[in-house]
């Protein structure tokens, strides 16, 4: 696999606000484009002894590795700094402390409005359109990026599939009845404190009820489906470096997320 450098990029929404986003081109002409949502906690003083100094605060080292490695299997990878609407000098994502029994969550800090959020992200996949009229445009995303995934499947039709990582939210009663537009794939937790039991068991139930939950829909076509995956792990399994992280979810989660971009951006 070929190594990909990515570089930074600034961008404009409608309302004028400036921000940055980590981009990477393939090596060759690009099969698609996927936009790449962050985590509420990329910025987490305790985990990245760069944050402070991380003019992109989001757009981690993991975000950016992220970036590249989808980007050397031949997609323009976008993923776009989205802490870049809270205020300057402030924590975005998660606060954490040490405590006895380990890393402990005080609180998110400086909430970002989701709604700007998705502002950028229409403006990322705008641009990313404009990079490549023909290609199909993907969202995945981690955590709150990960909700917002969900959320851009639901109300954006320039998006033919979504992949949503444990998506903080998305399984709240005002939330989980959203209905895609696009195939969607969901991987969830078996355990976590931003997500319960009852609220991922309702969130399938709802989604079973509307769609088959492990259907497939033709390449060709554009279809809303949603595929449920669950794994043995914590809330943030994907997250390396993290106590939450899984490295077999992690990876088979990487697997079945490749494999359903190859299918539904490449018709």
């Amino acid at each position: 696999m070929t190594e990909i450098m990515g570089h930074y990029a600034e961008l404009i929404s409608p309302d004028k606000h400036r921000f940055r986003a980590f981009v990477a081109h393939p090596s060759k002409p690009a099969r698609g484009v996927l936009v790449l949502l962050h985590e509420m906690d990329a910025r987490s003083a305790n985990r990245d002894s760069s944050a402070y100094q991380n003019p992109m605060p989001g757009l981690s080292q993991r975000i950016r590795a992220l970036v590249n490695e989808h980007a050397a299997r031949g997609y323009l990878v976008v993923a776009p700094s989205l802490f870049g609407r809270g205020r300057a000098g402030q924590y975005h994502g998660y606060k954490y402390q040490m405590a006895s029994m380990g890393e402990q969550l005080l609180k998110p800090l400086q909430p970002v409005d989701s709604s700007l959020a998705m502002m950028d992200i229409e403006t990322v996949v705008a641009w990313a359109q404009a990079q490549i009229p023909q290609g199909r445009v993907g969202i995945m995303g981690f955590c709150w990026g990960g909700l917002l995934a969900w959320q851009a499947a639901c109300t954006l039709p320039q998006v033919f599939a979504a992949t949503s990582f444990y998506g903080g939210g998305m399984t709240n009663p005002e939330v989980r009845s959203w209905r895609p537009m696009c195939p969607v794939l969901i991987h969830l937790p078996s355990k976590g404190a931003l997500m319960t039991q009852e609220s991922m068991d309702e969130f399938i139930a709802v989604q079973r009820e509307h769609f088959s939950s492990h259907g497939q829909t033709s390449p060709g076509q554009k279809m809303s489906m949603v595929q449920i995956e669950q794994y043995n792990a914590a809330y943030g399994f994907d997250h390396a470096g993290s106590r939450q992280h899984d490295p077999h979810a992690s990876q088979s989660a990487r697997l079945k997320t490749s494999t359903f971009f190859d299918r539904y951006l490449n018709g």
